[in-house]
């Protein structure tokens, strides 16, 4: 078996952030973006593998929480709420709530779609749960933005806090 060859993404500057990401591989994700998803990359394209990892220092090596709050009463980390269990409407409905999520393709206003095809990608959408660790396939057929956010129902993100510092990684599929 042949191990991956993993190099880290070039992030471009994120709007609100004044360091260089790119430097670093780091982004930081918000658990309240301005709509739904947040922005990563512009594009990306397939076929490679991308890795997710959280981690407990931003760009700057200074130490950061690996947890945010879906609400008020209640804190989960990367791979979700384990109380919280799935919801109907949530983002990526084979997800825990509170759970890191991802997508290649669509945009920052796509809401949830109970379809199966837009959940399997027949609506030009990849979606996927990342939690604190993935690897994604990225097909030859898969492309366009890459986004991620904290998994829940539309009406939720207005409760959610916090953020995440996640590195991404790219090799040849």
């Amino acid at each position: 078996m042949t191990t991956p060859s993993w190099t880290r993404i070039q992030l471009e500057k994120q709007a609100d952030e004044k360091s260089d990401n790119g430097k670093t591989g780091l982004v930081k994700v918000d658990a309240k973006p301005p709509g739904c998803w947040t922005v990563i990359l512009p594009f990306v394209t397939g076929p490679r593998l991308l890795r997710f990892s959280v981690h407990d220092k931003d760009d700057k090596g200074a130490g950061v929480p690996m947890k945010w709050r879906l609400n008020s009463d209640e804190e989960c980390g990367a791979d979700g709420s384990i109380k919280g269990g799935t919801k109907t409407g949530a983002l990526v409905t084979s997800a825990a709530l509170g759970a890191l999520v991802g997508k290649v393709g669509g945009s920052t206003a796509d809401l949830p779609d109970a379809s199966t095809a837009a959940a399997t990608g027949g609506s030009g959408r990849k979606l996927f749960p990342v939690g604190s660790y993935a690897v994604v396939a990225l097909t030859s057929n898969d492309s366009g933005p890459l986004f991620l956010t904290m998994n829940d129902g539309t009406e939720g993100f207005a409760t959610h806090s916090g953020s995440l510092w996640v590195l991404i990684e790219e090799a040849p599929l």
